[in-house]
């Protein structure tokens, strides 16, 4: 189980890196999928600034949480 939160860590690292870097690369990647998802993801398509604010959030404690995790495995 740890290795699996290991790897959803590290995604979540690089998932938020991208968006901050790329939002509108990265919001035309998610941007696809049943209708509901859609509009989901459409105000965030909407506004990239947020969406590049919320992924440096994502990456920002994505690291923390591999940084707790890595606190506890020493």
């Amino acid at each position: 189980m740890r290795r699996f939160l290991w790897t959803l860590a590290l995604l979540a690292v690089g998932d938020g890196v991208v968006a901050a870097s790329m939002p509108r690369r990265h919001m035309r990647r998610w941007s696809q999928g049943p209708d509901w998802y859609r509009r989901a993801m459409k105000p965030f398509a909407d506004h990239l600034e947020a969406t590049r604010a919320l992924g440096l959030a994502e990456a920002v404690l994505a690291l923390g949480w591999t940084r707790r995790m890595s606190d506890r495995a020493d």
